[in-house]
């Protein structure tokens, strides 16, 4: 049966096939693949890539082949490694989803529509690290995540036994922590979670992205994929105090004492505070952030975030697009119009075209924030352009 073919995982020699890989080989050329196709297929995702020279010996050789069935399943899963992670669902399922969920986490925590976010934040980020021991475990010599009744490990009950692949306690600490808060919000209402546990949250997600990297490599990074980390101001001394001080619930007020009280409550593993300011730049570099790791007293440490990408289009360009749209009669003199008009001075242009586009070559707008704009006015002059 289908489910019961297991890709080739095992770690071979450069230049050499695995029994497993001949049959595949064998398979293909039999099925009139080239060599070179051949080669092709099975370096995907191959520990040590092979060349021609491995291949040509199979033509002249005895070796059996497998079934069609078997050899749909070989190329299915050959077929579906992600390019940028290495990843392929087949085979890494719980990587996936372990990097899925802490994208997810911190998604919804910096997204402004969202008020549920600590909530939220404490079971995908415990759904994360859950998936990543999952898999550490099970890829170590005879490991198992299942106990003996055949349930899964859970986070909490593997952070204080031997088997518990972390072994820095501060990284532990934090995550006992997270799960702590995930429980104690399970069935209380309560705003502000941001405010008390956003550093504790931003170590977490620098924990994760370090673990996984350590324990499978550097390709799994969130680092671009979450190019802005959790987006929290430190707070000070007085700000704790009017959390205190708030109609937050009993439990949360508890944990929140009991973070700032920590053995571990300066160390970097166990909550890291940050915040972000802008520099001031050339008009090509507008809006350029720097993270600031931010200790009271200590001397920040400064830290240049990747810009975010946004892909710019010409007056040009624009037009072309808006006249697809069915807007036939928008003309470069309507659009400048439309722009002038809608600020009202010059003081007001400079600073709201920043937030439209920049500079390249020319003036660039941002299509994804400024093309809807344009749009939208359209819609509602549709008789004049139409």
């Amino acid at each position: 049966m289908l489910q019961n073919i297991k890709p080739n995982r095992k770690k071979t020699r450069k230049w050499s096939l695995s029994k497993q890989e001949s049959i595949y080989a064998k398979t293909l050329l039999n099925q009139g693949y080239v060599v070179q196709d051949v080669v092709y297929i099975l370096n995907q995702g191959r520990n040590k890539t092979l060349n021609q020279s491995a291949i040509h010996p199979i033509q002249a050789q005895n070796v059996k082949t497998c079934s069609d069935d078997e050899i749909k399943y070989f190329l299915k899963v050959q077929s579906s490694y992600d390019p940028k992670t290495l990843l392929n669902p087949y085979k890494d399922e719980r990587l996936i989803r372990a990097r899925e969920a802490m994208v997810s986490a911190v998604q919804i925590f910096n997204s402004p529509l969202n008020t549920f976010k600590s909530e939220i934040f404490c079971v995908l980020a415990n759904i994360a690290w859950t998936y990543l021991l999952h898999e550490k475990m099970e890829s170590t010599k005879n490991g198992t995540s299942k106990l003996e009744n055949g349930n899964s490990i859970t986070v909490s009950g593997t952070l204080d036994k031997e088997i518990c692949p972390i072994k820095d306690e501060a990284v532990k600490e934090n995550l006992k922590k997270i799960i702590e808060i995930r429980d104690a919000v399970e069935h209380t209402f309560f705003v502000g979670g941001e405010e008390c546990f956003g550093a504790l949250f931003q170590a977490c997600c620098i924990n994760f992205d370090q673990y996984i990297t350590k324990w499978f490599g550097e390709h799994l990074s969130l680092a671009e994929e979450l190019s802005l980390a959790l987006q929290f101001v430190r707070l000070k001394k007085d700000q704790i105090v009017e959390i205190e001080k708030s109609n937050l619930p009993e439990k949360i007020k508890s944990i929140s004492k009991e973070i700032q009280n920590s053995a571990f409550a300066k160390n970097n593993a166990f909550q890291l505070s940050v915040y972000y300011t802008t520099e001031a730049t050339s008009k090509t570099n507008a809006d350029l952030h720097k993270l600031i790791d931010y200790n009271e007293g200590i001397a920040a440490k400064k830290t240049v975030i990747k810009k975010v990408s946004r892909e710019k289009i010409t007056q040009k360009q624009l037009l072309v697009i808006v006249q697809e749209k069915g807007y036939k009669n928008f003309t470069a003199t309507d659009h400048i119009n439309f722009w002038k008009t809608k600020w009202a001075t010059a003081q007001i242009r400079d600073k709201k075209a920043k937030e439209y586009g920049e500079i390249f070559n020319g003036w660039g707008w941002y299509k994804e924030k400024w093309l809807p704009v344009v749009l939208e006015h359209c819609t509602e002059n549709g008789s004049k352009y139409k």
